[in-house]
């Protein structure tokens, strides 16, 4: 009696567990214990590496980790020791000098691209730090050629002189012609082949960047998304996702293929150079369904989160000017933010994927979602290049590196109780690599 008492218990305690927390028994736990190879940054750091905040960062095939510094308007380069070897770039109107930096790419062979908006342009770099050439986003000039041109989250295609990058969001077409209304202008965008959960292969061999379609993820039937659906959004309904709609995950393979993952279930996809999928990687691990208590939740957090960044700003003395006199949130404005967060509506269902990255030698970390339904930095799970489960790291270990590198190295960042930023480079262990 005892004993079938105990097997019941276990039994719900592990279908809870599954659907609330997503660990499995089957989990492999890894070690996360990483070893420091050097830190930059920090309160009493070089002045090259006072950095302002997090950005983006990559590595070269000689282990040189490239820091997009949108402060200071410059691309700092370190050595696999931690020194300075050089920055290039400034803010400027010329060639080789920014306005508006947006991405940062790095290719192996040390070359590098930075997308700037206010050029409308990639400006791709020697691996010392000369300008090679500049690619427009877009044909023509003025407003329109940045509203239609522009691309985010790129990254450098392995195959060579390219880049890979979202297609243009669904809306983009509606919201150039608001835009090009308010200023008086007829301003049209191209159809693209694939919209912001497709990908889309950037060449850069002429003056204007040509983009070819590689792969279209899938998008949620927005009439089928909600159940909180708010009349009076209906018409931009393709403008702004559910909560816990799932999300576009992706990231290249080192032979040219890449792993994505674009729907609420455990099915990470291997896709060739040209976009067809040859393989798809599963772990038991069901999405949960939506509750009361995880919209609630759900609201309580962006809530939070939203407050959190605006107290941040305000803390900023660049913006201290704009800011002025709304350095707190009042109980109004906490009251409107709920409203237009509730507006939003939710998916159906928890989503188990919350990221996928690929290591330097294409072994593949998928991060799953945490605890809570709304947490993105749950546990990660490692899949060898051999595409079989290898294990799983714990979410209180280092997270998703912001690059991979050769040889093992991996870049974090870190904030102190100031919230200044410090870069970490550490070293993955062989089997994770």
């Amino acid at each position: 009696m005892r004993k079938s008492i105990a097997c019941l218990i276990g039994a719900g305690l592990g279908t809870a567990l599954a659907a609330t927390s997503q660990i499995s028994a089957q989990d492999r736990p890894l070690s996360g214990d990483l070893a420091e190879v050097y830190r930059a940054g920090g309160m009493n750091a070089a002045e090259w590496a006072f950095f302002q905040d997090s950005a983006q960062a990559a590595f070269d095939a000689a282990g040189n980790l490239f820091v997009l510094d949108r402060a200071a308007g410059h691309v700092v380069v370190i050595d696999p020791q931690g020194r300075l070897v050089r920055t290039f770039g400034r803010m400027g109107q010329g060639p080789g000098e920014f306005t508006m930096m947006m991405d940062l790419v790095v290719w192996r062979d040390g070359r590098s691209g930075v997308s700037d908006l206010g050029h409308a342009a990639i400006q791709v770099f020697t691996p010392e730090g000369g300008l090679e050439r500049l690619v427009k986003m877009a044909s023509g000039q003025g407003p329109a050629a940045i509203l239609t041109g522009a691309r985010t989250g790129l990254k450098a295609d392995p195959l060579g002189n390219a880049l890979i990058a979202p297609g243009p969001a669904a809306a983009q077409g509606r919201i150039v012609q608001m835009i090009g209304g308010a200023l008086g202008e007829d301003m049209e965008v191209p159809d693209a082949e694939v919209d912001e959960r497709g990908l889309e292969r950037l060449g850069l061999d002429g003056d204007v960047v040509s983009a070819t379609p590689i792969l279209q993820g899938w998008r949620v039937p927005r009439g089928e998304a909600s159940e909180l659906g708010v009349d009076d959004l209906a018409d931009l309904a393709d403008l702004v996702a559910r909560h816990l709609e799932p999300g576009f995950h992706w990231d290249p393979l080192p032979g040219g293929g890449i792993a994505y993952s674009d729907s609420s279930t455990y099915a990470v996809k291997i896709a060739g150079p040209e976009g067809e999928v040859i393989d798809v990687l599963r772990r038991p691990l069901s999405p949960e369904a939506v509750t009361e208590r995880i919209r609630e939740g759900t609201i309580d957090y962006r809530l939070r989160k939203t407050k959190e960044e605006f107290e941040k700003l305000s803390r900023n003395p660049e913006l201290a000017g704009l800011l002025e006199g709304a350095a707190s949130i009042t109980p109004d404005m906490m009251e409107t933010m709920r409203e237009q967060v509730e507006k939003q509506g939710f998916y159906h269902e928890v989503p188990v994927v919350r990221g996928v990255r690929a290591t330097w030698d294409g072994t593949l970390w998928i991060q799953r979602r945490g605890e809570e339904a709304w947490d993105d930095e749950g546990p990660i799970d490692v899949f060898g290049v051999d595409r079989e489960y290898v294990g799983t790291l714990a979410a209180d270990a280092p997270g998703m590196p912001a690059a991979f590198g050769p040889d093992g190295l991996v870049a974090y960042w870190e904030f102190d109780e100031m919230d200044m930023p410090t870069i970490i480079v550490k070293r993955l262990p062989v089997e994770v690599r």
